[in-house]
């Protein structure tokens, strides 16, 4: 059974929404990982969208970006970053909406755009009954940050 890095549960005109991650190796990782969600936990398995998620996997280079000039070392520990730039190879990646249009999408965009790889996010909703609109965006984006946050995968 995988650790989950879960999110607080998120609730709005009586809608819950609460965001998890997980380290995953591969693309193979992912189908396992969702059906060990559902079965090992029954409120997932009641909700209404149970897995709205996106994943990336890679390989993660560090290049060393200055070979030409090299500067004084500085006592700092963060030092070492301003030289070396983090470099991902063979990404893979994909997303699924679980019936709620464009979720996986904007899990994934949110992947790519803080530079994320070796992830599984996924988000569960539970439908209270009221059309939230675009809030509905919202609060799948601020859970599954909470999450991967909680993981370490973001700082």
């Amino acid at each position: 059974m995988r650790i989950w890095n879960e999110s607080e549960i998120l609730v709005d005109r009586k809608s819950k929404f609460q965001g998890r991650c997980c380290a995953i190796k591969s693309p193979d990782d992912v189908p396992e990982l969702l059906q060990e969600l559902v079965q090992g936990n029954k409120s997932v398995s009641k909700a209404s969208h149970m897995h709205m998620f996106a994943w990336r996997v890679g390989d993660v280079v560090s290049v060393n970006a200055s070979n030409s000039k090299k500067k004084p070392k500085s006592s700092k520990k963060h030092d070492s970053s301003e030289n070396n730039t983090i470099s991902i190879k063979n990404i893979q990646q994909g997303c699924a909406d679980c019936g709620e249009a464009a979720a996986g999408q904007r899990l994934l965009t949110l992947l790519e755009r803080t530079n994320v790889v070796n992830v599984l996010v996924i988000v569960t909703r539970w439908y209270g009954g009221t059309p939230l609109g675009s809030a509905r965006f919202r609060h799948i984006s601020g859970v599954a940050v909470e999450s991967l946050k909680k993981g370490g995968f973001l700082p």
